[in-house]
């Protein structure tokens, strides 16, 4: 069934319309294995310095209270791409009103491009690093072999990321092991603090670095697995939580690496180290670590640029007459510009994106979850999603737009509450929103 996704030169041209039953095959496993290669980026070591000097012992506290905040959300978005093999903005249509969702996918078309943009930046500097060379000519090397792989879609995605795996974990298990032979890695020193834990602001750096800025592209990845009525019991349990445990497991695992990197060898970029050795047979396993670590860019900067086509096909799907060939050039001119975030310098700004992130992303998440649990499953025809209503309540749902501006508000806002030193400000905001919404739906 694989001929109906592609065009004949195997570019993947099915866009946003529902996935042929034939052709959703892929298992639990494959789809954890996806989403962990797609976390597993180079990038991924960032979050072990974003909250550096909190212990390493807190540090992965705060990662495993990330996965349990953010493990219910992404089931659901999980299961709700078996239930109807679609990716998210196409769904929200229903709850935001048509051209409203449009214009969310233009918008988060901007946010997948920032995402890609800081993990090309991250891989060639790697490449620089290792070559001596300019990053930029990296930028745009890495930015077209990833812009080739995503052409061909989902399946070589996939495919890729089985096959590659294996290589990402010897190279990243080489690094790790040269970090803590030459620098003499004291595990016990990691452990102290240096600084006060903000728990909320903590928790609210690595929801949006991982699973709840995740969570919405979910979808887009499960509709390629088995239909949710064909599983029960454990089977549909693995499919629910796979994608949330392949985000968490690697942000765990390089999450410490990277804390560990940044404290003996001042980088947390693991890749990117000079390890001191003398022996030229150590220089060149490290070199070729390195080579090997440079492919969790590519990684993960796939499954920036996968779904980020899906936001913008869905943004543009009312204009589009040639179907044959509108994803293959969304993808291209999608990764030309992400390519140009990274030379602008998108890898310096990355605490205040992940911010933006959480402020616009969370509420929207939070909002079709309830929309589509409580009013939409089952009880809407799949062509009504792709009809363009007539009516302004059908392209402007002002009910689903209040409850997100409050949500994006309560999230922006600067509020010194006791709670948010310990519950992230950005969820809380989103549960409101999420509230809000069911009560208005139910009036």
């Amino acid at each position: 069934m694989e001929e109906e996704l592609a065009n004949e030169y195997g570019f993947e041209i099915i866009g946003v319309d529902p996935i042929p039953k034939g052709a959703r095959r892929a298992s639990a496993l494959k789809i954890f294995n996806f989403w962990a290669m797609a976390s597993a980026s180079a990038t991924t070591p960032l979050a072990g310095y974003l909250l550096y000097g909190i212990g390493l012992g807190n540090f992965a506290l705060v990662v495993l209270l990330s996965l349990l905040i953010g493990l219910v959300p992404a089931a659901l978005f999980s299961e709700m791409g078996r239930q109807f093999p679609v990716p998210a903005l196409v769904v929200s249509r229903k709850t935001y009103g048509y051209w409203t969702s449009n214009a969310l996918a233009l918008l988060y078309t901007v946010v997948n491009m920032g995402w890609f943009g800081l993990n090309d930046a991250t891989g060639g500097l790697i490449l620089a690093s290792l070559t001596g060379t300019n990053p930029t000519i990296w930028y745009v090397v890495m930015g077209v072999v990833q812009v080739l792989l995503v052409l061909y879609g989902f399946v070589w995605l996939e495919r890729f990321y089985r096959y590659t795996a294996p290589l990402l974990i010897i190279s990243y298990g080489v690094l790790t092991y040269l970090l803590v032979t030459t620098y003499h890695v004291n595990w016990g020193e990691l452990m102290a603090q240096t600084q006060p834990v903000n728990w909320g602001s903590a928790l609210t750096i690595i929801l949006s670095f991982s699973i709840l800025s995740w969570t919405y592209k979910i979808s887009t990845s499960t509709r390629f697995a088995r239909p949710y009525e064909e599983t029960k019991g454990v089977s549909r349990i693995a499919y629910a939580v796979s994608p949330a445990l392949g985000i968490m497991i690697p942000v765990l695992l390089m999450g410490i690496i990277g804390y560990a990197s940044q404290a003996y060898a001042g980088n947390w970029n693991v890749a990117a180290v000079h390890f001191p050795v003398q022996s030229t047979l150590l220089l060149a396993i490290a070199l070729l670590a390195s080579l090997g670590a440079s492919l969790a860019i590519i990684h993960t900067n796939a499954m920036n640029l996968y779904p980020a086509t899906a936001d913008l096909l869905t943004a543009l799907q009312p204009f589009i007459k040639n179907r044959k060939w509108a994803q293959p050039i969304a993808t291209v001119i999608l990764g030309a510009m992400s390519v140009a975030l990274a030379i602008a310098g998108i890898l310096q700004h990355v605490v205040n994106f992940l911010l933006l992130v959480a402020d616009l992303i969370f509420p929207y998440t939070f909002v079709v979850i309830v929309d589509w649990y409580a009013r939409l499953w089952n009880r809407v025809p799949t062509e009504e999603f792709y009809e363009r209503p007539k009516t302004l309540s059908g392209n402007f749902n002002v009910k689903a737009v209040i409850a997100t501006a409050i949500g994006i508000a309560l999230s922006a806002i600067n509020a010194n509450f006791a709670l948010f030193d310990y519950f992230p400000q950005p969820v809380f905001a989103s549960l409101v929103a999420a509230l809000v919404y069911y009560a208005l739906i139910k009036l």
